[in-house]
């Protein structure tokens, strides 16, 4: 009996012990945002509500941009679980293929963030995203996105033609090249350089990010013209490692997954109401917001399809990203 007592009370303690070292796992999360940024405050909450659902199981550490890794090596730690897992756009790993680019933000395709969202969950994206991940030792648990972008202008930039000779700040790849088929003059320039080079004419117009936080930046004080809404869905990835996630119990891996549709949601909806609050700010302050018509933006579509089909001959791997992205906009009636 007391052998028996001794046994039961062994394995009862490894019980305890094992529950307490699965208690303690933490996964490292680097974002490829510096702590300041409104997005990523948007993970911080985002984060802290999965841990929350994760119950002490598994606990999500979030850090920003750069903590251990510059943004675009994250695939690769991931994969070698020097991190156990990003937030970040695709785009950062345009370097290994360039379909990597069309597949974080199909410039010129989408019109609203659900749209986005809607090739990632039901179009076939992030299957198609999980497979390349797959080849990193990474799991795509979902592509959200940002929101769409503006642009701020200090010009009036009402219709494709009035784009002619517009020196505008530019991040090199599509949105670049689309930009200059319309007619403008793009410049590649670094965040923290925009707003002088906008107050002192360096350029007109800028490339940077959602109306709210263009505006929240302090551009339209200067860009008196900001074109709403008008042609960037930059997708957010949300990737771990691949071992350590096939490691985990089904009711994790769907918390995981499930989890990041609610990121994109969070990110959109405080965006749209922060909009609201600032356009009625900036209307005050002499600002006029742009809107373009729906033929403008279907004849930048246009164009954009063009460089579209351009990036699309220069993999294997990009024409697969163009199909998927294509189809998808074909589905919903944006092209035909």
């Amino acid at each position: 009996m007391k052998i028996i007592n001794t046994l039961t009370g062994a394995i009862t303690g490894l019980a305890i012990f094992a529950g307490a070292a699965s208690a303690e796992e933490v996964w490292r999360i680097q974002s490829h945002l510096p702590a300041g940024h409104a997005v990523y405050q948007n993970e911080v909450d985002w984060v802290t509500e999965v841990n929350a659902m994760l119950g002490g199981r598994l606990t999500l550490e979030l850090m920003p941009g750069g903590a251990v890794v510059p943004p675009n090596e994250t695939i690769d730690a991931v994969g070698a679980g020097i991190v156990d897992g990003d937030i970040t756009s695709p785009a950062y790993f345009a370097g290994r293929d360039p379909a990597f680019a069309m597949l974080a933000d199909l410039v010129g395709g989408y019109e609203n963030w659900t749209q986005a969202l809607a090739w990632c969950e039901l179009g076939g994206g992030k299957e198609l995203l999980q497979e390349i991940y797959k080849g990193y030792n990474a799991h795509l648990a979902g592509c959200a996105n940002a929101g769409i972008e503006s642009v701020a202008s200090t010009k009036p930039i009402r219709t494709i033609a009035d784009f002619e000779g517009v020196k505008i700040r530019s991040p090199q790849g599509l949105a670049s090249s689309i930009f200059s088929e319309m007619g403008a003059s793009p410049v590649n320039m670094g965040m923290a350089d925009i707003f002088l080079a906008l107050e002192k004419g360096v350029v007109d117009a800028a490339d940077i990010s959602s109306y709210a936080m263009n505006s929240k930046g302090g551009f339209h004080e200067v860009a008196k013209f900001p074109l709403l809404d008008f042609h960037s869905l930059p997708v957010l990835s949300v990737s771990f490692n691949l071992d350590k996630y096939n490691a985990q119990p089904d009711d994790i891996k769907a918390i995981l997954n499930m989890a990041v549709r609610d990121l994109a949601t969070q990110i959109n909806l405080k965006d749209m109401v922060n909009r609201g609050e600032a356009m009625a700010t900036d209307a005050a302050n002499g600002v006029e917001v742009v809107i373009w018509s729906a033929e403008d933006r279907q004849a930048m579509r246009d164009i954009a399809r063009q460089v579209w089909e351009d990036a699309a001959a220069k993999s294997d791997l990009s024409r697969r990203a163009y199909d998927s992205q294509t189809s998808f906009l074909r589905t919903i009636g944006l092209i035909e």
